[in-house]
């Protein structure tokens, strides 16, 4: 996007970290144990945080990519992009250069039916074929010129698992790769539930697995679902719903949160509960005319909506991710639709800035000093991944 301001300033926002109680905070914040409250009363100082913009990674004419899906990174700094439409995953050096594609259609080895999530973990690439129902993995090598080599795969599921997927449950997907190899796995209540009782919450359940189908996957976690729309031909949460948030540290330290207020909870890596910040946040308001227009422009979903019972605010979250220098990303509603606001903050919750990206404009990834955005060329319509470097004064 080159209209993209090469440098983005905004105010970086220090706050005391501290256990006090806020006679502010509303009363179920202030009955929880180990909670830091945060008010204005805690920014102390401002700075400059500043995006630089670095490098481009594309397509040409020669190597099209159907698909901006999953971005991940790899020590020396080259860049997957996941391809879903064309079942591969196209290779870029750090400096943009397009080193080429591996991975194609199919059920065999290394081939994919779509390409999902993607991790690295011990020079090994993690990437998830949901319609595979399987992992393949990749040797990475030493060489950053030469290609990842096809290494096994994992199959997500097994007749060896008895009563798994639980009752009720879809078959469970890969969401991430723990610290000692295992992997964390999620599935989520049927959409048959919400057919046969509209107004039902499901949850996120989220699993440990070694990676052997001897082994069962283990319960450690789970988050509330949205509310969902339920028509003849659709059944789909909307964005003004609230819902649970889940993100993962590269120490295993799980955060979660639901997006109606911000307040983050912090678990171990056996998810248990170990401490809570509080953010006061005013929610905008939601009018039904607001909430018509989040839908996609079809006469089911906006009848739906008009006539659905739809809360007074916007939740206050959109949403959560950690990066792999400890710090935990939150975008927020704000009134300002045009953009989306992120806060940066430190593991303890301790606010380190706020930033505002263009509509359209999403954070792919961060790697320690630098972040990855999806971004649309708004001169050639053209898709891309942009890296920039962060940088605070």
């Amino acid at each position: 996007m080159k209209k993209l301001i090469t440098a983005i300033s905004f105010s970086l926002l220090l706050a005391n970290c501290t256990q006090q109680k806020s006679a502010d905070a509303p009363k179920h914040i202030l009955e929880l144990e180990n909670v830091t409250i945060y008010s204005s009363a805690d920014i102390v100082n401002a700075d400059t945080l500043k995006l630089i913009r670095e490098q481009v990674f594309t397509d040409t004419d020669e190597n099209p990519i159907t698909t901006f899906g999953s971005v991940i990174t790899d020590s020396d700094g080259r860049v997957y992009i996941g391809d879903p439409r064309q079942h591969t995953i196209h290779l870029f050096m750090q400096d943009g250069d397009y080193l080429g594609r591996f991975g194609r259609e199919g059920g065999g080895p290394g081939e994919f039916r779509w390409v999902g999530r993607m991790n690295i973990h011990d020079n090994r690439l993690y990437a998830y074929d949901p319609n595979g129902n399987r992992v393949n993995i990749f040797e990475l090598g030493t060489d950053a010129r030469k290609f990842p080599e096809y290494e096994g795969v994992i199959v997500v599921g097994g007749e060896s698992w008895e009563n798994f997927p639980e009752p009720g449950f879809m078959n469970p997907g890969f969401h991430s790769i723990r610290s000692d190899g295992s992997l964390l796995l999620t599935s989520r209540t049927s959409p048959f539930l919400y057919r046969e009782n509209p107004d039902s919450i499901g949850v996120n359940r989220y699993y440990q697995w070694s990676g052997h189908n001897s082994d069962k996957p283990e319960s450690i976690f789970e988050i509330p679902e949205p509310k969902h729309i339920v028509t003849e031909w659709f059944l789909i949460p909307p964005p003004f719903e609230t819902r649970g948030l889940l993100a993962m540290s590269g120490e295993d330290r799980i955060y979660s949160a639901n997006t109606e207020e911000f307040l983050i909870h912090v678990h171990d890596a056996e998810a248990n509960h170990h401490s809570s910040f509080y953010y006061p946040f005013e929610e905008q308001e939601l009018t039904r005319g607001d909430a018509i227009n989040s839908v996609d422009d079809h006469e089911q979903l906006r009848d739906a909506v008009q006539s659905m019972q739809i809360p007074g605010t916007w939740p206050a979250l959109r949403q959560m991710f950690a990066d792999n220098s400890g710090r935990i990303w939150i975008s927020v509603y704000t009134e300002n639709e045009k953009v989306t606001e992120w806060w940066v903050l430190e593991e303890t919750g301790q606010l380190m800035a706020r930033f505002e990206l263009p509509d359209g404009t999403s954070i792919a990834r961060v790697d320690k000093s630098q972040l990855y955005t999806r971004e649309t060329d708004e001169e050639t319509g053209q898709q891309q991944v942009v890296r920039y470097a962060i940088e605070m004064d």
